[in-house]
């Protein structure tokens, strides 16, 4: 294999794993905001839903 096959194959992989890492990072974005606002999300909704039912009983 010649250098330049080498270096577009590198390049190929290289550009596969910035693409991973990058949907990794957005992920991890979009969970630390959903954790740090105000605004109860979904999970929480749902536990404070348990919580209640679990009072009533």
């Amino acid at each position: 294999m010649d250098p330049e096959e080498q270096l577009k194959e590198m390049e190929m992989e290289f550009q596969e794993v910035r693409d991973d890492l990058k949907e990794m990072l957005f992920d991890i974005r979009a969970y630390l905001m959903e954790a740090q606002t105000p605004i109860p999300n979904d999970l929480e909704k749902e536990k404070l839903r348990d919580e209640l039912e679990a009072g009533r009983r």
